[in-house]
């Protein structure tokens, strides 16, 4: 049930539906339509359809989501015409596309059709963008971690195997390639960071996530080191190792480099989250919904999805992928509230709450980004339960020092339908992290702007480098949450979004459009934005 890149392949032919032999074709309606248009209107006029009558008695009525399956008969150039409502005109967008798509290719899947052709140019807009939104609407709406149920538990189905393009000149055929092949990679990606991020607590170890680095290495050639526990307590990452104390798995940093771009280009650095379980340590979490804590490295899986998608992409930039790693645990070793620590940079840390562990992490990895010369820092995080309670599982926080940086990664959120809210970051938050005995405390004990908070603690470790930081706590995972499924059917009813990683990649593509290679056009964008009065 897990689409299998093994076996689904896109495909693009020269060929007008009215001359076709496949299984299936999707089409798109809108709310309100009163007759058929487009190749709704053609297939109908050939095969005899009866979509008029059926749009008169109200069974096709474009609602989005609703679908109408038409049986053909023989000599149709399809076995099954089925019709998605795709909602008002007026809020047509590339989502809409994802989200049909995931429905549809589900429903034919269901059935038993294993091919499936759709006509891009049906669709309003610019033929590229509706191929990859497709392409990736089938990727993410086939999609269920089934790695460990019972193969009789699900119901046996005929595998979707083909989704076929149908195009009527060789210009939009070779550019719909081009997009379809973006779509696949970016949707894999995706696939990929929900596998992580849906593993339970006791197979997806810190070593794991090394593990997968090191296939992202091989795959694309990319310089991998995995600094261990001894490595880590010669470097001075305090935070990393105070974390991993209790743990079973002792906790790693792990780095990744890839060199697309050329010698001399700006170093974009990407940090991951990536506590594997989070109990809270000492100060430990309530038993209700503990369970979901195994999601608390899903940044760690965005940012390996986002360099697996950049990679893919080659894009002609320059990346540095930072994963600290560790399991949030307690026992008679691990660290405790009142403890003092040292992070890389050499600023010393008071412990007021173990459960304020992620930020601490993410100190010392964005410490040591800063001292390998980045040039853009961008971190994301499972980092506060403030965020849920600000903005729900709807969007993900956005905060930084940098607003051109920060307006361009909403940017691309937008591009993916991945809403972030800008916080900010007054400087009277410092307030919330003053210590008597140490440069700054990990916390205030106190939900009260806990978000803003958590990133203000961030900002002391970044320095003046340019950076963004996503908290990333409501939309990385899902649980049986109705509402947002119904916008985003090609997000699981339950488990990992891989939220993060097409936004992130699509973020640095963005920056190697405005700027390639050119390290002084980049830095003097993000100098002429610097949010101004930090301390």
């Amino acid at each position: 049930m897990i689409p299998d890149p093994a076996t689904l392949k896109f495909s693009h032919k020269l060929l007008t539906p009215e001359k076709a032999n496949l299984p299936a074709l999707v089409v798109g309606v809108f709310k309100g339509l009163k007759k058929p248009e487009g190749v709704l209107a053609s297939i109908a006029k050939q095969t005899g359809a009866p979509v008029q009558e059926l749009i008169t008695s109200g069974e096709i009525r474009g609602v989005f989501k609703e679908f109408t399956t038409i049986p053909l008969g023989k000599g149709s150039p399809f076995r099954t015409m089925l019709v998605m409502g795709m909602g008002p005109k007026k809020s047509f967008n590339n989502d809409v596309l994802r989200s049909i798509m995931a429905r549809a290719v589900r429903i034919l899947r269901k059935i038993g059709r294993p091919r499936v052709a759709i006509v891009p140019s049906d669709f309003p807009g610019d033929v590229s963008h509706t191929v990859e939104a497709l392409t990736e609407g089938t990727l993410l709406g086939l999609y269920k971690f089934a790695k460990y149920l019972d193969p009789d538990a699900s119901p046996s189905r005929r595998p979707l195997n083909e989704v076929i393009f149908l195009h009527g000149d060789r210009k939009s055929l070779k550019a719909a390639k081009v997009a379809s092949q973006k779509g696949e990679v970016m949707g894999w990606a995706t696939n990929q960071a929900r596998n992580l991020g849906n593993e339970p607590g006791n197979y997806c170890v810190p070593q794991t996530l090394a593990a997968e680095a090191k296939r992202l290495g091989k795959k694309h050639g990319l310089t991998v080191k995995v600094f261990e526990k001894k490595q880590l307590e010669k470097m001075g990452m305090g935070g990393i190792l105070a974390v991993g104390s209790a743990g079973k798995n002792p906790p790693v940093l792990i780095a990744a480099r890839y060199q697309g771009g050329r010698k001399g280009a700006p170093l974009i650095a990407l940090v991951g989250k990536g506590i594997t379980f989070d109990a809270g340590g000492v100060s430990i979490k309530s038993y209700k919904g503990m369970h979901t804590m195994k999601y608390d490295m899903c940044g760690a899986a965005a940012v390996l999805g986002a360099l697996d998608a950049i990679a893919g992409l080659k894009l002609p930039v320059n990346i540095l992928a930072l994963i600290p790693s560790a399991e949030n645990l307690l026992d008679s070793q691990g660290y405790k509230p009142g403890d003092l620590i040292q992070i890389y940079d050499g600023k010393r840390v008071e412990i007021i709450d173990t459960d304020a562990e992620g930020r601490l992490l993410l100190a010392d990895a964005l410490s040591y980004a800063v001292a390998q010369n980045a040039s853009l820092l961008v971190d994301a995080a499972t980092l506060t339960g403030g965020v849920i309670r600000a903005i729900g599982h709807v969007g993900s926080g956005i905060m930084g020092n940098n607003q051109w940086a920060i307006d361009l990664m909403i940017k691309a959120g937008k591009h993916y339908a991945e809403k972030m809210w800008q916080f900010p970051l007054w400087p009277e938050f410092n307030v919330h992290l003053k210590s008597t005995v140490a440069t700054i405390a990990n916390c205030h004990g106190s939900p009260v702007a806990s978000t803003p908070t958590a990133a203000k603690f961030l900002q002391h470790f970044v320095n003046k480098t340019p950076w963004v930081h996503l908290d990333i706590a409501g939309t990385a995972s899902t649980e049986e949450d109705s509402t947002l499924y119904y916008h985003k059917p090609y997000l699981p009813k339950r488990g990992a979004t891989g939220v993060g990683v097409r936004t992130i990649a699509h973020f640095v593509e963005l920056i190697s459009e405005e700027c390639g290679s050119d390290k002084k056009k980049l830095v003097q964008l993000l100098d002429d934005n610097m949010i101004e009065e930090w301390q």
